[in-house]
């Protein structure tokens, strides 16, 4: 088993700037989340995906991080170092980290994209819809496109659409939304995303 982890846009730089463009991120009028109110979309990225890898590292299950600590780097250096890896060192699977925004800030819910047609990414975008609905269905607003028979939603994202490896995008939640906020920033929702993307992995490759 092989994942390449990634955390969209950028983090926290070493003078707690936050390196990403103003679309990734969002002041709600109350509460807290990364300071003042600021939701920092990149920042969350990166927290779900360090606990994603302390999951998988007590699992003995190998992994490659795309993204830098704080830097946003270009789509074009993530989808080529993840097709290096896969081509040269061990084919895997790739996991795409983001939470969501709307036009009016009022959108709710959890999405899971693939690239257009019939893919090798649509069985495990199936896995992690299920895996996500067992452990929160009944806690977040499931969101999904079952016109071609199942919940994937198909997008010319280019994290998705230039790599080798089946490849998903997630969104987990909306960051501008402050229930969804909320959410996003309760520990134990925080700790059940990342125990779905494990439970995907372990399940995709049995």
């Amino acid at each position: 088993m092989f994942v390449f982890l990634d955390a969209g846009h950028g983090g926290l730089d070493h003078s707690g700037n936050y390196v990403s463009a103003p679309g990734k991120q969002f002041r709600h009028n109350r509460g807290s989340f990364h300071g003042d109110g600021w939701f920092y979309e990149g920042v969350w990225n990166r927290t779900l995906v360090q606990q994603v890898e302390w999951k998988l590292q007590r699992l003995g299950i190998e992994y490659l991080p795309l993204h830098h600590d704080y830097v946003d780097l270009s789509l074009e250096q993530r989808v080529e170092k993840a097709n290096w890896y896969h081509r040269n060192y061990q084919p895997g699977i790739l996991v795409s980290t983001h939470a969501n925004a709307s036009v009016n800030h009022d959108g709710r819910g959890y999405e899971i994209f693939t690239s257009p047609g019939v893919t090798g990414a649509d069985r495990l975008a199936e896995i992690h819809w299920d895996q996500t609905e067992t452990l929160l269905g009944d806690r977040i607003t499931m969101r999904s496109d079952t016109s071609d028979g199942d919940h994937d939603k198909e997008a010319n994202f280019f994290i998705l659409r230039r790599t080798l490896m089946p490849a998903i995008l997630i969104e987990h939640l909306f960051f501008d939304n402050f229930a969804d906020a909320s959410l996003l920033f309760d520990d134990e929702v925080q700790e059940l995303f990342a125990e779905a993307q494990v439970r995907t992995i372990i399940e995709y490759f049995r």
